[in-house]
């Protein structure tokens, strides 16, 4: 085992997890500046009707990116164990499965989208107006971007699992600038409009699965990727979709909820729905940057719990749950009184349209309202699947959104108008939170009767 994963047992839980968690952060709010920087492109160069045509067709890039996640965050799951353990063969087992899934994932989606998309366009609701800027948006990324997000997650998350944040943020950061660069010359020298913003996405995308099988290849991993190097082993792949699941459940559950969401806009024919789309698709953009430090905090310590549980340190894992929760609850504080206090600030980066700016500020209240609860909520959730206990982790992946959220987005606009659909957020917030902190206590207590009797060691099953 490498020095460096070795430390996830034995380094102080403070400096060991902000030490992670610090690098993945910047890496990804730098990685995550691409979207931003998208928004403000499309909104400011190519007009409102652009920014609704890339926002309306969100929950379809949502939708892979949570079929990414299944693959990359079940196998971490198991390595990080694997790991803490001190079994590198088994992980690199997990691993070779885990690609051949992506793999095999990847080809079957890019298909069966491209042929299905302008039936998906109209499922999602897109109108005349938004139409074209959608489809050029869309094709170059079903064909291109898809693929590549999906078998990345295997080399990305290989990263993760072994604690080697740093080479994490070396592929987010410099693909994040590499795309800033492509959007401006795309769209500024070269006049390719969305089409170009895809674009550069794709480009940037293909130089951080470079970069990542640079340093996977060129041994600066103590793990390998080596694809079909390995008997192929159907419980391995059940396990991590087992493990993988409710990081699925809660990244699809985003995608349903913002399609949901957009189609429910479109149906007010007294407001402009067009308007409400784009200004809906700006509030996605800054919630998702706000999100990457949460993130980072979750990876973070998802990697240490689950190290550490392997390990049989479960001192380790009650002082990680400690430090996360407030960790999460805190920076939730901070991006809620950003939002809250100065949102016209923030939203004046994309836009000095005044339809669109106070559109934007009306819903911004509702999103970040409650944001640190939504935040603590899925960090303590993936406690759950640190510690390979795919039930109550699948459950609490699924409360937020499916069980509160969709609902309260069917029932309240009914009664409030299309303002019942932002009163939707806060409801769910505080559902959810109620319900993450008494699984956290119980779960709490199993740790704390397991590091008081003696625990012999044995492999994983």
């Amino acid at each position: 085992m490498s020095q460096h994963s070795g430390q996830l047992g034995t380094k102080p839980i403070l400096g060991l997890f902000f030490g992670m968690a610090a690098p993945i952060a910047v890496g990804m709010m730098v990685h995550g500046l691409y979207n931003v920087v998208d928004a403000i492109f499309v909104t400011r160069v190519m007009g409102v009707n652009a920014m609704g045509g890339i926002s309306i067709v969100f929950p379809i890039q949502m939708f892979i990116f949570a079929l990414a996640t299944l693959v990359g965050s079940g196998m971490a799951s198991i390595v990080a164990r694997q790991l803490g353990a001190k079994q590198e063969n088994a992980a690199n087992t997990t691993i070779d499965m885990a690609f051949r899934f992506g793999l095999v994932m990847a080809l079957a989606l890019t298909l069966g989208i491209y042929f299905n998309i302008d039936a998906l366009l109209e499922v999602l609701g897109v109108s005349n107006a938004l139409w074209p800027y959608a489809s050029a948006y869309l094709v170059p990324l079903v064909l291109f971007s898809f693929p590549i997000v999906l078998i990345s997650s295997v080399p990305s998350d290989l990263l993760r699992a072994e604690g080697k944040a740093v080479l994490m943020m070396a592929s987010m950061v410099s693909s994040a600038l590499l795309n800033i660069v492509l959007d401006a010359l795309f769209i500024f020298v070269l006049g390719m409009g969305v089409e170009g913003v895809a674009y550069a996405t794709v480009l940037s995308q293909i130089f951080a699965i470079g970069l990542m099988l640079y340093f996977i290849l060129g041994g600066k991993t103590q793990l390998k990727l080596r694809p079909f190097a390995y008997a192929m082993d159907w419980i391995i792949v059940k396990d991590i979709c087992l493990l993988g699941v409710p990081i699925l459940i809660s990244h699809a559950g985003v995608s349903v909820f913002i399609g949901l969401t957009n189609y429910s806009v479109t149906q007010f024919t007294t407001v402009d729905s067009d308007l409400y789309v784009s200004a809906y698709g700006l509030i996605g953009r800054l919630m998702i940057f706000f999100i990457l430090p949460a993130i980072a905090m979750t990876i973070a310590f998802q990697t240490i719990a689950g190290y550490n549980y392997g390990a049989q340190q479960y001192d380790r894992v009650l002082a990680m749950v400690k430090l996360g929760i407030f960790s999460s609850l805190s920076y939730g504080l901070c991006v809620s009184a950003i939002m809250l206090l100065v949102p016209e600030l923030i939203i004046g980066i994309f836009t000095q349209n005044s339809a669109l700016l106070t559109t934007t500020a009306s819903i911004a209240f509702w999103s970040f309202l409650l944001f640190p609860l939504s935040n603590a909520h899925s960090l303590i959730s993936s406690l759950f699947q640190a510690l390979g206990k795919a039930r109550q982790a699948i459950f609490l992946s699924s409360l937020r959104i499916y069980i509160v959220l969709i609902p309260a987005l069917l029932i309240l606009p009914k009664v409030y108008g299309i303002d019942g659909i932002w009163y939707s957020f806060p409801v769910a917030d505080v559902t959810a939170f109620i319900v993450v902190i008494y699984f956290a206590l119980r779960e709490r207590g199993n740790l704390i009767r397991l590091n008081l009797k003696p625990q012999p060691s044995q492999p994983i099953p």
